[in-house]
């Protein structure tokens, strides 16, 4: 139901958002539901809103939206309130997000549209192109993982089916 970080299909992500709610509650949760999303950096305030609606009308009486890279820094237990600043480059399916945080907020951010999705399709197209072998996503997606990298250190080699 998301695309690139934002809503794409309203009715289908209010309908995982309660089955999450649900689950939740499954385990006789005491007190009113609240819900945190992670929300990419760079989303207007009308994506904002379709996210806040989207999970009140899913049953949440609270919805707390966080930006994504703070959400990875804190996963990640960095030292979010000290002085001195820490990067984060959290490349999603959708979007690549890119911050300084300090001081408990983010200084500076940067919200691209292109992240692993992105990758997966260059690896199928690649080996379409050079090698005439249709993958498909999974196995795109199984590449870029296994032998995908920032450094190209060595030649690395996969066996691959298509």
């Amino acid at each position: 139901p998301m695309k690139d970080g934002v809503i794409a299909d309203f009715e289908i992500t209010e309908t995982m958002l309660r089955y999450f709610i649900k689950k939740v509650k499954s385990y006789s949760w005491p007190g009113h539901t609240r819900v945190v999303v992670g929300i990419p950096s760079g989303i207007t305030n009308v994506e904002k809103r379709a996210v806040l609606d989207a999970a009140s009308q899913a049953g949440a009486k609270e919805v707390f939206l966080m930006e994504e890279p703070m959400a990875a820094a804190i996963g990640s237990g960095l030292p979010v309130t000290d002085p001195t600043g820490s990067m984060i480059v959290d490349i999603g399916g959708g979007t690549t997000e890119v911050a300084v945080i300090a001081l408990g907020g983010i200084v500076v951010s940067r919200s691209m549209r292109i992240a692993g999705n992105e990758m997966d399709e260059s690896i199928l197209s690649h080996c379409r192109k050079n090698y005439n072998l249709l993958i498909g996503e999974r196995t795109a997606e199984s590449i870029k993982i296994n032998i995908g990298s920032a450094y190209p250190a060595f030649n690395e080699e996969m066996e691959v089916r298509g």
